[in-house]
């Protein structure tokens, strides 16, 4: 066996020679390998099937030849890659052609490695132990078949940089100033799926117009193939005007209500009734109210909602969820527990003691004194103890052990020594269901015999309390919850399994149900739908194909507000259409909406439900200076969950803008030494701005100014332009400078101690373990309103968490600004 310039000279069996030509062997190659031996084999052996008349004769099966033959192999392997080069050469051309004509999606790339493999599959074999180098045709090919990850990126960037100089005009001019870097990718990046990241102050809004105003001047959509997807009216009509005023361009905005009404009416035939129930709380509430009434007149439900009352109406508090016995104390004054008797109890357990006693008719005392309160049945000379014990009979963390254990061995010897019969419980027993169960089965080891009070004379006392309205209102929150997640019954069935009281809630969603089921068919019966049902609805049609989507790009505002079926709408919508593609533009760090449905699992785990994703974050702000937002980033990613960006501010500055003022005040709002001493420094701070914003913001409305001391502010400090606003209402708004009141420790404090009902708790997207996860959004959220400086007033004896952590890095923090005053 020779090697020609023309082919392989092969001597034959019968002693002839034949030349088997370079192009034969490159396109039908057949190498079997051995350990020391290869062998050139023909690759359409005499009858086998599909081998065709006119194709070249077969070639002859060759002998053996050792590996060692390296000369040989090496003429072999550069002649087969001489044949391959123009065959690699035109294919690879085809491929970065495609490349360079649009952005490599990661949809796409598995078909352009399926075609990189597909060519090499066919000369691999011949190739493998060729010691010649492949041509860079040859290695590129490889590269790409690997999925190279490096490869992909260049070509990713070399189609950005073509995009960004061939619309550097469009980009510099779509809005008053010309679009950052980072936005201008974030409009060329063209994935199959695409998540912004807009930091707090950074533009979503120039993006998302950028993105549309991109997409058209490509000649990649037409405006009626794109859909714009607001949660607000205000700012679905926002974006709708400046797409018109600034460019001309006119296309689908809307909310998702709006959205939900244009797939049913396109489906049905026509639009949708919206019931006046569905956004109008008041009317909401006073149906539930009516129905309510008309329920209690059923024996049953009288009786479950009597037994509810009684038994489950608090949650189970626990002074081993907090750090001292003073917060658990200020946690138990701030529910205001009062019994059916209308006296004050220092636990809700001991309250459920007292009305279960009332209800089965057997008097008692409340004595209620520190840890281990007491209820006494005089009648029976019976004492009830609850201890502060856990299951393993320790004491919370707080409490000094020895002093209690001693306490409680006193109270045991003396009703040992005067003969007093004496019950224990334990407080943990409410949140687990067994305490009023061991202390009936206690009494009744005492032959106490209960008289149960007949329903009509409990139902009075509940009415007379005003237990009955509170109870309806909670319903109907239950209500809204339950409509919003859309939970089948199995999922229904895992929160409660779930929950950190499961007979609690499902009690309640027992006397939900009757209600749940008289609003569907009042809706059924007036032919309408709320909110919920439409979206669900919609997300039926789309999902079934009934409703022919238009829609080739799906941009979403406010992406961290998402609530998990507004997301399978979403990504239903890009699945209808082959090739479509969505644009999510917002901001984890901001997501402060859970008690609306929102997930911000859905940010970030945004690869994880709609598929593999490019995420773009944008990483300069307009709003806070740097120090503003060193301190805010720092803070909020102490939570590890939260993506991380480096966020860049275009005012530089060197000194702390973040300024503390520490007071002992019940009332900061109220209190001329603290709010206005703090207006004060504003307006020395504010001298060379003329008319400057001040944003006073609180976690709970009562913390505000209510509106005659705000008018009497507004007087006094008239060069200033006031407003106040809750934290949740404050998101998108800002102001030159911000004042923070209710930083404090507690339930009604900041962080909350407890942010939801654990009932709604239960039902709303859950899965964080980082403690106070959104209560710290929220407060990044409030830190980051401001343009120039930051005031936050808290309580000396009581101070947030928050502002503790915040003390940590004092050199971040303004502490003296106020030392000199008054």
């Amino acid at each position: 066996m020779t090697t020609r310039p023309e082919g392989l000279l092969v001597r034959l069996r019968d002693s002839s020679t034949r030349l088997i030509t370079w192009s034969v062997l490159a396109a039908r190659p057949c190498l079997q390998s051995g350990s020391l031996f290869h062998r050139l084999a023909p690759t359409d052996r005499p009858g086998t099937p599909g081998a065709s008349e006119s194709r070249p004769p077969a070639m002859p099966e060759l002998g053996w030849i050792g590996r060692w033959h390296r000369t040989f192999w090496r003429t072999f392997s550069q002649q087969l890659h001489r044949q391959h080069e123009t065959d690699f050469a035109q294919q690879l051309q085809r491929i970065e052609d495609a490349v360079r004509r649009s952005y490599v999606r990661s949809s796409d790339w598995p078909q352009l490695q399926a075609q990189a493999a597909a060519l090499l599959a066919r000369t691999d074999a011949t190739l493998a132990q060729a010691p010649a180098q492949p041509d860079i045709h040859c290695q590129r090919l490889r590269r790409i078949a690997s999925g190279d990850p490096q490869l992909l990126q260049r070509y990713r960037e070399h189609y950005f940089k073509t995009q960004q100089d061939r619309h550097r005009t469009l980009f510099e001019r779509i809005e008053r100033l010309p679009l950052t870097p980072d936005q201008q990718r974030a409009c060329i990046t063209l994935d199959d799926n695409n998540l912004v990241l807009a930091g707090a102050g950074s533009g979503k809004t120039s993006t998302l117009i950028g993105r549309t105003a991109y997409l058209i001047a490509s000649a990649q959509a037409e405006p009626q193939t794109i859909l714009l997807l607001a949660f607000g009216r205000q700012a679905a009509s926002e974006m709708q005007q400046r797409l018109k005023s600034r460019l001309g361009i006119e296309l689908d905005t809307m909310t998702f209500h709006a959205l939900g009404q244009r797939i049913i009416a396109s489906v049905e035939g026509r639009r949708p009734r919206i019931s006046p129930l569905a956004d109008d709380e008041t009317q909401l509430g006073h149906w539930m109210c009516r129905e309510f009434e008309s329920l209690l007149d059923l024996p049953e439900y009288r009786r479950q909602v009597l037994d509810y009352l009684l038994c489950l109406r608090h949650a189970s508090d626990s002074p081993f969820d907090f750090a001292s016995e003073g917060d658990y104390q200020r946690f138990v004054h701030g529910l205001n527990l009062r019994t059916l008797e209308d006296e004050t109890v220092h636990s809700s357990a001991a309250c459920v003691i007292a009305d279960w006693l009332w209800s089965q008719g057997i008097a008692y005392r409340y004595r209620g004194e520190g840890p281990g309160a007491e209820v006494y049945l005089p009648a029976q000379d019976i004492c009830i103890d609850l201890l502060w014990l856990d299951p393993q009979q320790a004491t919370p963390a707080w409490l000094d052990a020895d002093h209690y254990w001693q306490r409680l061995e006193v109270r045991r010897n003396a009703a040992a020594d005067n003969g007093q019969r004496r019950i224990e419980l334990y407080l943990y027993q409410q949140h687990d269901g067994s305490l009023l169960e061991t202390l009936a089965r206690k009494l009744g080891e005492y032959r106490l015999v209960p008289e149960p009070r007949p329903d009509e004379e409990r139902l009075a006392r509940v009415r007379e309390r005003g237990l009955l309205q509170p109870l309806c209102a909670h319903l109907a929150q239950l209500l809204r919850c339950c409509r919003m997640m859309q939970h089948d019954a199995a999922q229904l069935r895992a929160r409660i399994d779930a929950s950190d009281e499961p007979l609690r809630l499902e009690q309640a969603l027992a006397l939900l149900q009757p209600l749940h089921d008289a609003y569907r068919r009042l809706l059924q019966s007036s032919d309408e739908i709320d909110f919920d049902d439409m979206i669900a609805r919609a997300l039926d049609y789309v999902e079934q194909g009934r409703f022919a989507s238009p829609w080739q790009h799906i941009l979403v505002d406010e992406f961290q507000d998402m609530s998990n079926v507004r997301a399978r709408l979403v990504r239903a919508l890009r699945d209808a259409v082959p090739g479509a593609s969505l644009f999510g533009v917002g901001d984890d760090w901001q997501s402060i909406y859970r008690f609306a449905g929102s997930d911000v699992g859905l940010t970030t785990g945004f690869g994880d439900f709609f598929g593999k994703a490019t995420v773009t974050a944008l990483e300069q702000t307009f709003r806070f200076n740097s120090s503003i937002g060193d301190v805010a980033s720092r803070f909020v990613l102490r939570n590890k969950a939260q993506l991380p960006k480096q966020l860049h501010s275009q005012t530089e500055v060197s000194a702390p803008a973040i300024s503390l003022l520490v007071h002992r005040s019940r009332e900061p709002a109220a209190d001329p030494a603290v709010l206005e001493r703090t207006l004060e420094a504003v307006s020395q701070r504010s001298t060379q701005q003329q008319g400057a914003s001040v944003l006073i913001m609180a976690r709970n409305r009562f913390s505000l100014p209510d509106k005659p001391r705000l008018a009497q502010l507004r007087q006094r400090f008239d060069q200033l332009q006031l407003e106040c606003r809750t934290l949740h209402a404050a998101k998108g708004r800002e102001a030159d400078f911000a004042i923070i009141l209710g930083l404090e420790s507690g339930k009604y404090g900041f962080p909350a101690a407890r942010s939801q009902d654990p009932l709604l708790d239960a039902l709303l997207p859950g899965g964080e373990t980082f403690p106070h996860a959104e209560e710290r959004r929220l407060f990044y959220v409030a830190l980051t309103r401001a343009r120039h400086r930051v005031y936050l007033l808290y309580n000396g004896a009581r101070p947030s968490a928050f502002v503790t952590e915040l003390l940590t890095e004092p050199q971040r923090i303004e502490c003296g600004e106020f030392e000199d005053a008054g």
